[in-house]
């Protein structure tokens, strides 16, 4: 008789759920992506000027990776250890972000801060795994990826009321990033049953335990080697260009072509990240359907809404919908690389650091891109470029799917637990 890794499947509780949005928010919509909201006040205080607060922006995904590296060789067979990694560099550096004397000072900080989130989410897709039957895994990956919104939402807020006491909601953030990952480590059920698991695994394996395999996030003969990954990669990547104008430019967009003051450009991110929140309504549709139908759909809503925010940047309601729209389709998106990376590497933590980094270093690329167009076409054709990215992304995956059949492409067919629910 088989035994399964895992004898008993571990269910967590509300309390591991709620914390494990509470930490993709802490590390990645707040330590994170927070920096660019608080830049004004960051740079009435420090010696930053546009290139260098471009500079340290770069320098944050370039530590992002690094850590999502670091994720991808250990989270697999340690995620509580990159838990810990993940919350303790967000609220260090958080604090020192806080407490910075001196511009040097702030620029490490904002560089540890931002190693957070490239821990977080290997990570948490790997507890997820764990603490989750199959049937609803897909399904709680994307809930705990909509985190990102709430800490878009929660940061647009801080900017608001604490602008000024900027200090202060830096100390909150570093609190809220420590509050998910203890929420997380003790939510976590798996914690005892899963060592067991593979003790029993390694004692009783043979030949016909698939189960076991399975549980582990994938066959065999998928691996962890990047070459099973190649066209989420490279899609990943295609979509990084593409929504790069958004997040790197669109505040500037809002400001100087559309003219809106700027707590109305704030409001338009918060409105960003209400959208990013609202992707958590999305989850049992991208659990039920394939990939070849989610990716396409959740990336020409990015691009749409790119082009849309470019087209309209005076009119507040287009301009507010269209911040709403792309938080939504990408926090959905950034779901279906998680659940791509699930169906098709044999580890979802490894694969999910994989695509994750690659869509980092598309950002980079498409920032630089961007910005290139932008100072020698202006921002509608820029923006214009961005949008084209995304439907190459999505045009790609279904050009793929339709003339090719190759190992990687069963992920682009939805898992049998995803049919199920």
């Amino acid at each position: 008789m088989k035994r399964p890794l895992q004898p008993s499947v571990p269910t967590a509780g509300p309390l591991f759920a709620v914390a494990a949005v509470t930490l993709i928010a802490a590390t990645y919509g707040l330590a994170r992506l927070g920096y660019g909201l608080f830049l004004p006040a960051f740079s009435a205080s420090f010696e930053l000027t546009p290139a260098v607060g471009g500079l340290l922006s770069s320098g944050a995904s370039v530590i992002y990776c690094v850590s999502a590296g670091l994720g991808f060789a250990y989270a697999p067979r340690h995620p509580r250890l990159m838990t810990i990694l993940a919350g303790s560099t967000a609220a260090l550096g958080s604090a020192g972000i806080a407490a910075a004397p001196s511009t040097g000072f702030f620029a490490a900080a904002v560089l540890l801060a931002g190693m957070g989130a490239g821990f977080a989410s290997p990570a948490l897709v790997e507890l997820v795994q764990r603490n989750t039957k199959p049937i609803s895994a897909a399904k709680r990956q994307s809930v705990v990826n909509s985190g990102t919104g709430f800490g878009v939402v929660a940061a647009g807020l801080l900017a608001l009321l604490l602008g000024p006491a900027w200090r202060l909601a830096w100390v909150l953030i570093a609190v809220i990033a420590v509050a998910g990952m203890i929420g997380v480590l003790l939510g976590d059920a798996s914690r005892n049953r899963w060592n067991a698991g593979l003790q029993n695994d390694a004692e009783g394996a043979n030949g016909n335990d698939d189960a076991g395999q399975r549980q582990r996030g994938g066959s065999q003969q998928r691996g962890l080697g990047l070459g099973v990954l190649k066209w989420p990669l490279a899609a990943a990547f295609i979509y990084g260009i593409g929504c790069a104008a958004v997040w790197v430019y669109g505040r500037t967009l809002l400001e100087d072509q559309g003219g809106m003051p700027v707590a109305l450009s704030a409001g338009a991110w918060i409105a960003l990240g209400v959208g990013g929140a609202a992707a958590v309504l999305t989850a049992p549709w991208l659990a039920r359907h394939s990939i070849r139908l989610t990716w396409p759909v959740t990336v020409l809503a990015t691009a749409a809404a790119t082009a849309g925010m470019a087209l309209a940047p005076g009119s507040t309601g287009i301009s507010f919908a269209t911040a709403a729209l792309f938080g939504l389709a990408y926090t959905a998106a950034t779901s279906v690389l998680i659940i791509w990376a699930t169906a098709t590497a044999s580890s979802s933590a490894a694969g999910t650091s994989a695509l994750f980094i690659s869509l980092i270093l598309g950002q980079a690329a498409g920032a630089a891109l961007t910005g290139a167009l932008i100072e020698a076409s202006g921002f509608g054709p820029a923006f214009a470029v961005a949008a084209a990215a995304c439907g190459v992304s999505a045009a790609g995956a279904i050009a793929r799917t339709r003339n090719h059949h190759t190992p990687e492409d069963d992920g682009l067919r939805a898992a049998p637990s995803d049919a199920a629910s």
